[in-house]
């Protein structure tokens, strides 16, 4: 009898560790990692959720595959993962060619880890170059990893009347661009949109949802990145859109919430409970904004990469509304760029330098925000 039990249990573990290892089809619980510094704080912060969480970690640009070999296998244990190739910004960089060598590259490497392979990102973007050089990329990473047998995704940005070329339009530009071959034959089409970036428009997403259902049948769809900076909305926009009553065949949710590492790494914060509750569905569709307070500070992060050629990034927070200045200098203080100079609502935020034109050396970058500055310094190699 007692190996009979001991049988039935031990059929009972394996179905349910079959369970837990293959990605959810039905229901997707998106965030998003866009670094894995601080990677026992973020392990932590995926593992205590309520529901198995799909991680998306952004592979940042210029970056060999080995260096996020291992956290890419923390987050496996506690999450599933997907792998974006590269953000939407550093497309226009990387030749067909260099595209090609870092997909296989990472495929190769980290593809027994990897649930989901996003080969493009936010591809209709206009900052992404010419139509034909990211449409050659996307169908060679397509073909990449289908060898493989992996899972693909492709992410669209949504920019109802916020296109400065017509045929970048969302629906428009998929409909003209992708071939028959992926239009029937991608795992996940995701939709990015940041209300931020198109006046606060919010859409009617169970006509998007159902006009792409139209376009991608047999793909899994939903939202593919979503956020906002400005710290007094962010649980009102978690609640909304992790809430979302979409009825459209295959829609899986998604959401991967952009600043996941920035609003609930460590656990501790209240926005991870925000999360939390959106996960589990006891979400209200809307927090009171009065209720929300601001924990968001006067910050000037450091540039990464530092050393960097020829980009890198500069975030800084502010905590209210504010006339925000960020400037570089040379080492002898001429200012030569100016990265910001205008209102900024209270919230957090990200700017790239490019200093291609510029000699190798040591640079100063300075936030101004009233009567309070800071300034760091950076090193130009070439």
């Amino acid at each position: 009898m007692k190996s009979v039990i001991t049988i039935l249990l031990t059929v009972f573990l394996a179905v349910q560790f079959s369970k837990a290892a293959v990605i959810d089809t039905t229901k997707v619980y998106g965030v998003t990692i866009d670094a894995t510094s601080q990677i026992s704080s973020i392990v932590t912060s995926l593992s205590r959720h309520c529901k198995k969480p799909t991680t998306r970690i952004v592979f940042d640009e210029w970056v060999p595959a080995t260096d996020y070999a291992a956290p890419v296998s923390k987050i496996h244990n506690v999450s599933f993962i997907m792998g974006e190739l590269l953000d939407s910004y550093y497309m226009k960089q990387y030749s067909l060619q260099q595209y090609t060598d870092r997909t296989n590259e990472y495929v190769n490497l980290l593809g027994s880890k990897v649930d989901i392979w996003e080969i493009g990102n936010e591809v209709n973007g206009e900052w992404c170059g010419t139509t034909s050089t990211v449409v050659a990329k996307l169908n060679v990473a397509y073909d990449i990893v289908k060898a493989k047998n992996m899972k693909t995704a492709l992410t669209l940005y949504y920019n109802n009347n916020c296109w400065e070329n017509a045929s970048n339009e969302m629906f428009r530009w998929a409909k003209a661009n992708i071939n028959t071959k992926m239009k029937n034959g991608l795992d996940y089409v995701w939709v990015s949109y940041y209300e931020d970036d198109c006046n606060g428009y919010q859409p009617n997403w169970q006509k998007v949802m159902d006009s792409l259902h139209v376009l991608f049948p047999n793909s899994k769809i939903g939202i593919g990145e979503c956020g906002t900076t400005k710290s007094t909305k962010k649980a009102s926009y978690i609640n909304r859109y992790y809430g979302m009553k979409i009825t459209t065949p295959n829609y899986v949710g998604g959401y991967f919430w952009w600043y996941y590492k920035q609003d609930c790494v460590p656990n501790t914060k209240t926005l991870w409970t925000t999360m939390d509750r959106a996960f589990s569905g006891t979400s209200i569709a809307e927090d009171p904004l009065s209720d929300i307070k601001s924990d968001t500070k006067f910050k000037l992060g450091d540039n990464y990469p530092n050393p960097f050629n020829p980009t890198t990034r500069i975030a800084f927070s502010i905590p209210r509304e504010s006339y925000v200045s960020l400037k570089v200098y040379d080492n002898i203080g001429r200012e030569i760029a100016v990265l910001v100079n205008g209102v900024k609502d209270e919230g957090e935020y990200a700017v790239d330098f490019n200093a291609d034109r510029y000699a190798a050396g040591v640079y100063y970058y300075r936030l101004s925000v009233g009567n309070q500055t800071q300034v760091k310094r950076m090193i130009l190699v070439k």
